[in-house]
């Protein structure tokens, strides 16, 4: 899915997104929510509004980081995850908005720690990881579309 080097640079992020995960994810929202406003109808703005959507996520983007290398790890989280995304009809396309919205936050949060080179192995991560909800998302509709077995 992503190099050795990529999994290398993003699990030494991790202690750093562990300690600005929510800082990251805030400024992540407000990047979106300026820049791509017909996407704030797919979030709880509630949980926007009492900060516990950013820290999600930001947990969400912790683990990943810290378990780039162990996939199967991550497989309840994924679950949980599309399963929401299918539910609030979350689009394949709407995956790069996020992925250009985070990414800037953290280059935006870690300053001079956002180097190219944690910047190229952070967007190979999170292409992979939107690959892997995409697929996941579209599995499930899928199934949701097959009639019950009698």
């Amino acid at each position: 899915m992503v190099s050795q080097k990529t999994i290398e640079i993003v699990k030494s992020t991790a202690p750093i997104l562990k300690n600005q995960g929510k800082q990251i994810t805030t400024q992540m929202y407000q990047i979106m929510f300026q820049k791509y406003p017909e996407v704030r109808n797919k979030f709880d703005m509630s949980a926007q509004a009492d900060g516990s959507q950013p820290v999600k996520l930001a947990t969400a983007i912790y683990t990943y980081a810290s378990q780039i290398d162990n996939l199967p790890a991550l497989k309840s989280m994924v679950e949980k995850i599309a399963h929401r995304h299918v539910q609030t009809h979350v689009l394949p396309e709407e995956y790069s908005i996020v992925g250009e919205s985070l990414l800037q936050a953290m280059k935006d949060v870690l300053r001079e720690t956002a180097t190219e080179e944690v910047m190229a192995a952070w967007s190979e991560a999170y292409q992979a990881l939107s690959e892997v909800f995409i697929k996941r998302e579209d599995d499930i509709y899928e199934e949701q579309k097959m009639p019950l077995a009698s």
